[in-house]
């Protein structure tokens, strides 16, 4: 695993700090169950202000192109994740609050003196994933053997011979 980058999340904040980079999928563990292989990539942008109400913030932008399994026929399905989200940060002696009262594009976060920026990218894709991956109807195709026939045999197959009988 590579070095994970963290910044204080105040001090980004405050400085209106930019952070733009790529991190390796390899290197993000709690994706890899998910997805269909590990390689490639997570571009990511991580941009901190402070608005006139003094409230600190940071925004998250992600980018990358997956494999996921499909859960119809076990293969690979492309699937493409652009996602923006900001996060308002909080202190850590205050509640963040019902996540239902905020719009779908905000979070609220603690402050972090150390936010590990790579596990802040893996949480938003994790978010950003389909809760089950599939090819569009009629694009999968059931697994064939080397013979170039289908091995699965209909699981009714003993019953039509019990009824030949």
């Amino acid at each position: 695993m590579r070095d994970r980058v963290s910044v204080d999340s105040v001090a980004f904040a405050r400085d209106a700090s930019e952070l733009r980079a790529t991190v390796a999928i390899a290197d993000l563990p709690r994706l890899h169950d998910v997805l269909f292989d590990q390689s490639g990539e997570i571009a990511y942008g991580l941009t901190g202000a402070v608005n006139k109400d003094g409230i600190a913030s940071l925004r998250l932008e992600i980018a990358a192109d997956l494999l996921m399994t499909c859960q119809r026929c076990l293969g690979p399905v492309k699937f493409s994740l652009k996602s923006a989200r900001k996060f308002i940060l909080v202190p850590q002696a205050q509640a963040l609050g019902d996540p239902a009262e905020e719009p779908d594009d905000v979070e609220r976060i603690h402050v972090d003196a150390e936010l590990d920026v790579a596990g802040l990218v893996e949480d938003e894709t994790l978010l950003c994933l389909p809760m089950v991956a599939g090819h569009q109807p009629g694009e999968c195709s059931p697994p064939l053997a080397e013979g170039g026939e289908s091995d699965m045999k209909s699981p009714f197959s003993s019953l039509a011979i019990l009824k030949r009988q």
